[in-house]
């Protein structure tokens, strides 16, 4: 492991202060069952509670003191690291907040207390989450179905630090962006919500845009859309080329941007429907996990595969509306229903037909599409922002945490914050 002459290299164990349980893991299953679980006490700390260099207590569950009392070689404090014992991956690390009473860990965490002397927390967590740290963690966890660190295995982790005040340092740049991070993803979370909101007042009539009256139609899926307009058969020429939209390929409205090329004669077996600028995926297989998108002008030329429905709004109808109206609740419950199926869960083809929507006048439809559209730009921009964040952190992590770029302990700023 290369580093700074002035670093020094140390086994995680040497880290940790010298007492007692300074470095655990967390109560034999036997010893902490759900039984002891209570609505009020002391917290316990599952591995959901612990994100990489954050943590954010969402379990809600308690022990009594008694039983708190009888697991205190388990309990963990303000200033302490957390880290996933499993997971995909395991290893992430968190520092144990203030604003959280102690708690005990679950038998799939490891607690590290810090030796204050040798090593600041907070650039502790950052270098255990980074990647010479994330490295080390893979190959001792290779080969396994569910990965799975041992104590003994995290112990011996070694890793390169410098000077206390050095450490001070960067923890408080890092400390910094993951601030602007946390704000961000607070501020996405937000954007969701409200939109989420809008969408249960629009596309219901309940909420009605200025200039617009009058009633809401219940209509079939089937007199709005042509389902599977064109497909590919054995006319089609062998020599076709064409980019094929796997179920895979699909997320919650977003279309990958790397898709698999192919002629007809060697496509795999699926890649059937066409799909035209304007077209909506919807998937019948898996549908619940929100598989679907709006066809743009990227992806044209494509074939979809044949656990989609392709749906083509018919005149008067607003594919957009269409498209905001597959995220809402309604439609949901609705395919929910109609699934069969429970290892490969599917929507039978004649089901989307039949399935209900709410519509007001083509006018109000385009409206109401607009809103959402730039509800949608809106959390897209943010996402961005988020993205480019975590980017621009990782790389900065890269250098403060491995000595390529050092930072001046007596100075009280530094050009390595976010703007």
């Amino acid at each position: 492991m290369k580093a700074p002459e002035d670093w020094k290299l140390s086994r995680l164990e040497e880290l940790a202060i010298d007492e007692k349980n300074s470095f655990v893991i967390g109560p034999f299953g036997s010893d902490l069952t759900q039984a002891d679980y209570r609505n009020v006490g002391v917290p316990v700390v599952f591995v959901r509670d612990i994100k990489r260099s954050r943590f954010n207590w969402v379990s809600n569950v308690y022990l009594d003191k008694e039983k708190a009392a009888k697991l205190k070689a388990h309990a963990v404090k303000s200033g302490e690291i957390v880290i996933t014992k499993m997971g995909l991956p395991p290893g992430i690390a968190a520092v144990y907040p203030e604003k959280v009473n102690d708690g005990i860990i679950t038998a799939d965490i490891i607690r590290l207390r810090p030796d204050k002397r040798r090593v600041d927390s907070v650039f502790l967590c950052e270098l255990l989450n980074a990647f010479s740290v994330r490295k080390q963690v893979s190959e001792r966890t290779a080969g396994q179905t569910r990965p799975k660190l041992t104590l003994a295995d995290y112990r011996s982790i070694r890793v390169a630090i410098p000077s206390v005040e050095e450490q001070r340092k960067i923890a408080k740049i890092l400390s910094t962006w993951d601030e602007a991070i946390a704000t961000t993803e607070q501020l996405l979370a937000n954007s969701e919500q409200q939109k989420k909101s809008l969408m249960q007042q629009l596309l219901t009539g309940k909420k009605r845009l200025p200039g617009f009256e009058g009633d809401f139609i219940r209509a079939h899926m089937g007199s709005l859309v042509e389902i599977d307009k064109v497909s590919l058969g054995s006319k089609t020429d062998p020599a076709y080329q064409f980019r094929y939209i796997s179920l895979s390929d699909v997320d919650k409205g977003s279309i990958s941007s790397n898709l698999s090329e192919h002629c007809f004669k060697d496509a795999p077996g699926r890649a059937r429907r066409v799909v035209s600028k304007g077209d909506l995926l919807f998937a019948t297989v898996r549908p619940n996990l929100q598989g679907f998108a709006m066809i743009g002008g990227a992806h044209r030329e494509c074939v979809a595969s044949t656990g989609f429905s392709v749906l083509t709004p018919k005149s008067g109808v607003c594919g957009d509306y269409l498209y905001h109206y597959l995220f809402g609740v309604h439609i949901t419950g609705q395919v929910n229903a109609l699934v069969v199926g429970s290892n490969y869960p599917a929507l039978n083809s004649s089901d989307v037909a039949g399935l209900s929507v709410y519509c007001p006048e083509f006018a109000e439809q385009k409206a109401i599409a607009a809103v959402l559209n730039g509800c949608d730009d809106s959390v897209h921009l943010i996402r961005n922002q988020l993205i480019k964040l975590k980017q621009e952190k990782k790389a900065l992590m890269q250098q403060l945490l491995t000595g390529k770029r050092r930072v001046k302990v007596d100075e009280e700023q530094s050009d390595a914050v976010p703007a």
